[in-house]
């Protein structure tokens, strides 16, 4: 952008925006490319009498203004959205910085006002749409301009598309741009976790090559390959995580204790406790009696967000509550918390699993808590023996899915096509109870025509 230039001897006085320019001297108008195309700048000639006028202009664009007397100060109530340059005391040079508005007032000799502007500064949408259109093709986009902010609106088809329209606005616009990115999903895809809460013995490693390793406070779950220590550690372990467990439950060396099944949008949360809640007093005196109920267990947090090819940025937090003996009075047992935070990425089908929860020295004071043997799913590890010894670890492995609507007429069951036997007769002679039907000539997959043995 072009500075003011002034003699040595007339140096230009800026005081709280305000850009005040002294002496009078003569100088041939100055020309200035606008837009870059090589025409010169408009410009607008002023008469002795105040003048309102309006300016409109784009962003990088100018405008000469031509006085007919010269100009003592100059004064822009925004320069974040329009900039002054005196080239002479007769001609100011106007250029568009920022969407918005800002006031300009061009002062003469004894602070007479000689302009009284309104700057309004835009930008080029037109071309804005023609980048956003090739950068993300077949999206529905719109761009509009309000109270200094680009507002970006539409539909595409995944996230990575939202941020690419995003990014080219921002690049194009310039970076004191306000860019509100109001951009949705035409169908936002869903990610489906299959959580398996499993206690797995300590020494599988022998038998599958799984290994489980770390010290009493620190234990990880990984394939032989790569084993990543840590409190809360994840890898990926490939799709055949599912053939592992029932391998290992059926040499007796997991006991699965849930798999439950959370589904999210993509960029929302899912929750997940294991465990539950204990009586916790609160009464700040003997006869306040008041109780209240503190979660107790491993609380899973998942914000799954799905990128291009259905790979899965899963952002984890964990949080376990543990009843810690060395701080517990006789008024009430004592809660320590202990919450890691992490992320993983991996596609579709892929699976990662998370151990080393329980400390070994808090898993006698767990076991000895009243009651806790009988909380869900985790009340079973709390009663294992093997648990008690340190012998087993508590596993919890995750499997996310995209999954994405589907219609009825896609989602088939064994009885599709069929009919039931006409009568009791038929069924005993032929010793099915369901036929064909007629017009589509099919036929359930089993002999039942509801159960299938594979």
């Amino acid at each position: 952008m072009t500075r003011s230039i002034f003699p040595a001897a007339c140096p230009p006085l800026i005081l709280a925006g305000t850009v005040a320019l002294c002496g009078l001297f003569l100088a041939p108008p100055v020309r200035a490319q606008s837009g870059g195309d090589g025409a010169a700048a408009p410009q607008i000639e002023t008469g002795t009498p105040t003048q309102h006028m309006a300016i409109r202009l784009r962003v990088g664009e100018a405008k000469f203004i031509r006085l007919t007397e010269p100009a003592s100060a100059v004064f822009l109530s925004s320069p974040q959205v329009a900039d002054v340059d005196m080239q002479s005391a007769q001609y100011v040079y106007v250029v568009g910085k920022g969407i918005g508005s800002s006031d300009l007032f061009v002062l003469g000799a004894d602070n007479k006002a000689l302009i009284e502007a309104k700057v309004e500064v835009d930008i080029d949408l037109g071309r804005l749409q023609s980048a956003v259109s090739q950068a993300v093709p077949g999206s529905a986009i719109r761009l509009s301009t309000a109270d200094g902010a680009i507002f970006v609106n539409g539909t595409v088809e995944s996230d990575t598309d939202a941020q690419a329209a995003e990014n080219v606005v921002t690049k194009l616009a310039g970076d004191a741009a306000v860019v509100v990115n109001n951009l949705k999903l035409t169908t936002p895809p869903q990610v489906n976790l299959q959580v398996t809460i499993a206690e797995v013995s300590r020494s599988i490693e022998q038998d599958l090559g799984i290994s489980v390793t770390g010290s009493s406070r620190n234990r990880s779950l990984t394939s032989p390959a790569s084993t990543i220590e840590g409190y809360s550690v994840s890898a990926t372990m490939g799709n055949n995580l599912g053939l592992v467990m029932d391998a290992l439950s059926r040499s007796g060396l997991a006991t699965i204790l849930s798999e439950p099944n959370l589904t999210a949008r993509s960029g929302e949360q899912a929750t997940f406790l294991a465990g539950g809640r204990i009586p916790y007093r609160v009464g700040a005196t003997q006869d306040d009696t008041r109780i209240e109920f503190e979660p107790i267990g491993v609380e899973l947090t998942f914000t799954p967000t799905v990128y291009d090819k259905d790979q899965i940025h899963i952002q984890l937090d964990t949080n376990v509550r543990s009843i810690d003996e060395s701080q517990s009075t006789p008024d009430g047992k004592a809660i320590a918390e202990r919450s890691a935070s992490t992320t993983v990425e991996l596609g579709s089908g892929q699976s990662f699993a998370i151990a080393g929860m329980f400390r070994a020295d808090r898993q006698q004071s767990l076991t000895e808590f009243p009651g806790l043997a009988k909380l869900p799913i985790i009340g079973a590890l709390f009663r294992s023996s093997a648990f008690k010894r340190g012998e087993t670890e508590l596993v919890i492995i995750v499997t996310p899915y995209v999954v994405r609507p589907t219609t009825r007429n896609q989602l088939k069951t064994p009885l599709d096509g069929a009919a039931l036997a006409p009568n009791g007769v038929q069924q005993m002679v032929t010793g099915q109870m369901v036929r064909p039907d007629a017009a589509t000539g099919g036929r359930p997959r089993s002999q039942a025509g509801f159960l299938i043995n594979r």
